[in-house]
């Protein structure tokens, strides 16, 4: 109700009967039929049936169905909706002896405002509830006249028509030019009419707005590239609340992050730099799959690897997997591959590819790539064997942050790596079982692992079809011989089959001139098997025999994946690992060259042991080498002519030892 009522206002009930006020107190309420109006019978109501039928819209007074709606403005509507409930129930408690603006009654007011209308008790701050009273109270006890109408100002668009742009932006635009507006406003035109017919309130935005759109977020790869992680963090975080997902896998965010850190291998040498690729979730912001390498550049290998690692769980903490609906990647080398295009077709993936050097495109990877860094890489602390505690993980270097800097050499990368593979790979377990579970403002303080299980207990996960996802990683292609025992080699690795076996002796049997080359397709990463592909003339098409065993492996070693990498070297460490949880503290400290030639410096504990000052060694040590000739040279027998060398002596300043003595004791 807007207004108190009075004798003689007009009241409309829900089947549009409408009813004369003819008397009206702190008790009851009288409504006259108006039989010229559709009404009948009368209502004789107490106050409390009376104002519960007009708060539940069964009686509606006619001045805010015809007065009141012609002079409010829109944004005014708007904001006497959302004013209403706390006006009309703090008048209540005033009426019950409450003090309107003090903080007991406020947040009493709250309280029953989200019990009556379900609106939280954090939606509007206590001066905000006491300036609504006031300027009601100003008004004199009319709401309606308490909201003044707002200053003029650009159309705002409506929820559904922000909505989708957004999703127009982080899905359609996203493949394209950012400098080619006109064409993206065209592709956006005819996106809003095919959508319109499936919710008309899309509108569609004018070319200017959505040009204005796409300088804003020029404004953001400004700021991305600036190196101010707090600037960063607040776009990345703005970003991220424009693109609007509804369960878990519908958007998986994947990129691949270098850094300035070497480790230890089993042999106690520095590996070549660490690059970690990431795939995060981005409904829940869950890590879905976390690899990394060691001195290698980014490649279809690694991408694929990072892909297949999504569909099954890193570990018992680490448990989100799945089938992911949509891929967001950049260009990178390793990512616009065909292979890796073939592979998410197979699966069912929707590939989106966004140009490189533009991370706002996806901001929920570029901000857990800054997280880690600054969280672990840079920001984490770290007990070492000795006990004592670091700030940053050892033998990590920072980006270069400043164009005048010097970007850290392979070389000083390599002489700071002191962390063992085994090591870092679970102190990385670690944290990100710790991310996982820690809370997010940006999830509601709720953690990625909460979402991911409300959001699975709502809409299952699609069941991983494992073998298909084995079939389809086979990408890699070789053109190797079927040999007549049913084997074919692949990269030092021998496959059999009873099924190839049998194929040979049927082309043979129909041409024993057959040429028995075959395409044999196989994945990097599981060396457990192959898919061998048999086209030759002699058939109407080919055979393909899926899943043909390595001849090396045999019961329990086929459950697991094995590269070729590992089945080939018997030493070493593979460039391409996983995250595991095992606890191995331990810092290697690198030996250093003995000197090859000179002098033998004196140690420090001997100096020590003397008891001498630092002047006095100083001299010493200048005496030991000052003063010394040099040796004659040898003259042959024919030469008998003098030589003046003979008598060359070095020469040393006379006030060498003086002066130096001088600079130290001073």
């Amino acid at each position: 109700m807007y207004q108190p009522p009075v004798v003689g206002d007009t009241f409309i009930d829900i089947e549009q009967r409408k009813f004369n006020l003819a008397y009206y107190d702190e008790l009851q309420a009288l409504l006259n039929p108006n039989p010229m109006l559709g009404s009948e019978t009368g209502l004789h109501l107490t106050q409390d049936d009376f104002r519960s039928k007009i708060d539940s819209g069964e009686l509606r007074p006619a001045y805010a169905i015809t007065h009141d709606n012609n002079e409010l403005t829109a944004s005014q509507k708007k904001e006497l909706k959302k004013r209403e409930p706390y006006i009309t129930e703090l008048a209540t408690l005033v009426h019950d002896g409450y003090k309107p603006t003090v903080d007991k009654t406020i947040d009493k007011l709250k309280q029953i405002v989200h019990g009556k209308y379900h609106i939280g008790t954090e939606k509007h701050g206590n001066s905000t509830i006491a300036r609504w009273w006031k300027q009601y109270r100003e008004a004199e006890f009319n709401l309606k006249k308490s909201i003044a109408p707002r200053k003029s100002q650009p159309k705002r668009t409506n929820t559904a028509t922000e909505n989708f742009l957004n999703r127009f932006f982080t899905d359609t635009w996203v493949k394209g030019n950012i400098e080619n507006i006109a064409r993206g406003y065209s592709s956006y035109s005819k996106a809003v009419l095919k959508a319109q017919t499936q919710n008309d309130a899309i509108e569609q935005v004018s070319e200017r707005t959505f040009s204005r759109r796409i300088e804003g977020l020029n404004a953001f790869n400004i700021i991305l590239n600036s190196g101010n992680y707090s600037e960063v963090k607040k776009a990345l975080r703005t970003l991220s609340k424009k693109i609007k997902t509804t369960h878990v896998l519908e958007r998986v965010e994947m990129d691949r992050m270098s850094l300035n850190l070497a480790l230890i291998d089993e042999e106690g040498k520095p590996t070549g730099n660490v690059s970690i690729y990431i795939a995060i979730d981005c409904h829940s912001r869950y890590p879905l799959s976390v690899t990394f390498e060691l001195g290698t550049s980014e490649d279809t290998e690694g991408v694929v690897r990072s892909f297949k690692r999504i569909f099954e769980s890193t570990s018992d903490q680490l448990n989100a997997c799945g089938i992911p609906f949509k891929i967001i990647v950049d260009n990178g080398s390793g990512y616009k591959a065909e292979q890796f295009k073939q592979i998410t077709q197979r699966l069912g993936c929707e590939l989106i590819k966004a140009p490189s050097n533009e991370p706002w495109r996806k901001p929920f990877v570029e901000s857990f790539n800054n997280t880690l860094r600054e969280e672990f890489f840079k920001g984490g602390e770290f007990k070492l064997p000795d006990g004592t505690i670091t700030i940053g993980l050892p033998g990590y270097k920072d980006k270069r942050t400043h164009k005048t800097s010097k970007p850290s050499s392979e070389e000083t990368i390599k002489k700071a790596a002191s962390l063992p593979v085994e090591e870092f790979a679970s102190l990385l377990h670690d944290y990100l079982v710790h991310y996982v579970n820690s809370k997010h403002s940006s999830l509601n303080n709720k953690t990625p692992q909460q979402v991911w299980n409300e959001s699975v207990a709502l809409k299952p996960l699609i069941p991983v079809n494992k073998e298909l996802l084995s079939a389809a990683c086979h990408y890699i292609e070789h053109n190797p011989s079927l040999s007549q025992r049913g084997t074919v080699q692949v990269n030092k690795q021998v496959f059999a089959d009873d099924r190839i076996k049998q194929c040979y002796l049927d082309a043979k049997t129909l041409d024993k001139n057959q040429d028995m080359t075959v395409t044999v397709k196989s994945d990097p990463d599981d060396g457990r098997w192959v898919t061998v592909i048999a086209d030759f003339p002699c058939y109407d098409h080919p055979k393909v025999f899926d899943f043909v065993e390595n001849r090396k492996l045999s019961g329990s070693e086929l459950e697991y994946p094995l590269s070729f990498e590992e089945l080939n070297t018997t030493s070493g460490t593979p460039e391409r690992r996983d995250i595991f949880s095992r606890k191995i503290a331990n810092l290697v400290k690198q030996k250093t060259r003995s000197l090859g030639s000179g002098k033998p410096v004196a140690t420090a504990k001997e100096n020590l042991s003397k008891g001498l000052s630092t002047a006095e060694r100083i001299k010493r040590s200048n005496q030991s080498y000052a003063y010394k000739p040099i040796k004659k040279s040898k003259k042959s027998k024919e030469d008998n002519t003098p030589s003046d060398k003979g008598n060359i002596k070095r020469k040393v300043s006379p006030n060498r030892n003086e002066a130096q003595l001088g600079l130290w004791q001073d």
